[in-house]
């Protein structure tokens, strides 16, 4: 998918070039002259990407980085300088005012690309998604704010003797933990240790294509796919940095290891991913809350219908039993204790009756005090003999209020094969089945609550 891309370069030439080249992936170009009109810009159509000048430096070029940061959203905003960084102080500099790549004044297409690629990559990566869907839960403020914890760090160096000379100059200066890896021997020796936040790879000089094939692993692999990636180079190699960049690395150095510059760009990666980190567990938690039935702690009857039409899908209903089971005359418990107490009940027998189930199986509040229990057993002799375990659970012994007051309360349950109604496939059995175990549950009831019938005899 094209970027909207904002060129700040008071060049106007050099802005028509740059947006030739741009042009050639059908990006979008926004081409400002000034500071003040690129964030006019980004304030009523936000970018994708900022490529800022350093021709610019002495009129607030870094100024304006930190401008676009402080706009909304901008925090995850990528903001790359072309030029200006031939010497040390300019990069620290540059690191320190927010920027987040380095590119040549007028960088030869492939590499613009490449780097164009890479940093739209990393911004949408889940960034975007994430956010919105943590602010829809109502987690985005938390995810935000969440205190910063130390992160892990693994050293890749041409040798283990570079690697802790660089190790040692960094750790006075972070307080990441920072591990240093064999280089032969790097990807089992990540086998063994908690998934990295960022790796630093330096490759060989004489053997680019070695770095190439650990970047490509490192990047594929569960344990170190989400981890920010820095390749280190000790001299500018515009084909070996497009293909690494193409490849997923998060960062490129070309200028050699420089353990202040380092920690900058460290901790920016760390931050970034620390932020990705918390966005997507502020989601996993709303995913989970929007499933889960706030009393008991169990799925919801929408989680619950979807799953069981999973389960129908996958193995077309052979080897489940599905399980209909309601608390008997739970209304006298409200009316008589009161809502609190009946709550109380509610979730007690949620729990012993979640006790019972293994592994695999799952269990549902699908009504007021009406659940869902669907099992994986070939033997419908086996479920039975499982719902009678829940009964039991339930009906033999009270459930104690805090004040000492015993309620005594009973279980009935209507069970059916997963295999017992309609066609294999066929988008309504989730509902057929129900129907089933509803007719057998009401048998139970009828027949004097607190028992367990099966479909094939609730005729």
């Amino acid at each position: 998918m094209p970027g909207r891309i904002l060129i700040v370069d008071e060049r106007v030439t050099a802005r028509i070039e740059l947006a030739a080249r741009l042009a050639q992936a059908a990006h979008e170009v926004i081409p400002c002259a000034d500071a003040a009109q690129a964030l006019a810009a980004a304030r009523k159509c936000r970018p994708d990407l900022v490529l800022l000048s350093a021709a610019g430096v002495a009129a607030g070029c870094l100024s304006a980085a930190q401008d676009f940061r402080a706009l909304p959203g901008g925090v995850d905003m990528p903001v790359a300088l072309l030029g200006g960084t031939a010497d040390r102080a300019s990069r620290i500099a540059a690191l320190e005012a927010g920027i987040d790549a380095f590119l040549e004044p007028m960088p030869v297409a492939d590499m613009l690309l490449a780097r164009v690629r890479n940093l739209l990559r990393r911004s949408r990566a889940d960034g975007d998604l994430l956010r919105a869907e943590a602010a829809r839960f109502g987690f985005a403020d938390r995810a935000q704010h969440a205190i910063a914890i130390p992160g892990q760090i693994a050293l890749i160096a041409p040798s283990i003797e570079t690697g802790l000379r660089w190790r040692n100059g960094m750790l006075p200066l972070m307080r990441d933990r920072i591990d240093v890896l064999n280089p032969d021997r790097a990807l089992s020796e990540l086998n063994g240790t908690r998934q990295p936040d960022a790796i630093v790879v330096a490759p060989d000089p004489g053997d680019p294509g070695r770095a190439l094939r650990l970047l490509s692993d490192l990047r594929c692999r569960p344990d170190t796919g989400r981890a920010a990636i820095l390749l280190v180079q000790d001299r500018p190699d515009p084909a070996l940095a497009a293909m690494a960049l193409d490849l997923g690395v998060d960062d490129l150095v070309d200028t050699g290891f420089d353990c202040i510059e380092m920690v900058l760009r460290l901790r920016r990666e760390l931050a970034r991913k620390a932020r990705s980190d918390r966005y997507r567990s502020a989601l996993q938690d709303g995913l989970r809350l929007a499933a889960t039935d706030p009393l008991t702690g169990l799925f919801n009857r929408r989680y619950a219908m979807a799953e069981l039409a999973r389960m129908l899908a996958a193995g077309g209903g052979a080897g489940l039993s599905v399980m209909l089971l309601d608390l008997d005359r739970f209304k006298r418990v409200n009316d008589t204790y009161g809502h609190a107490a009946g709550d109380t009940v509610l979730s007690e027998v949620s729990r012993r009756m979640k006790r019972c189930l293994r592994e695999g199986d799952f269990l549902a509040r699908i009504g007021g005090e009406e659940f869902l229990a669907v099992i994986r057993t070939g033997d419908p002799a086996a479920a039975k003999v499982t719902a009678e375990r829940l009964r039991r659970a339930v009906s033999d012994r009270a459930v104690r209020l805090d004040d000492g007051t015993a309620i005594d309360v009973t279980l009935s349950i209507g069970l059916v094969q997963g295999d017992a109604a309609g066609a294999k496939g066929a988008p309504d059995r989730p509902a057929a089945l129900l129907d089933l175990a509803d007719r057998a549950l009401y048998a139970a009831k009828t027949e004097g609550r607190n028992q367990v019938s099966e479909h094939a005899t609730a005729a």
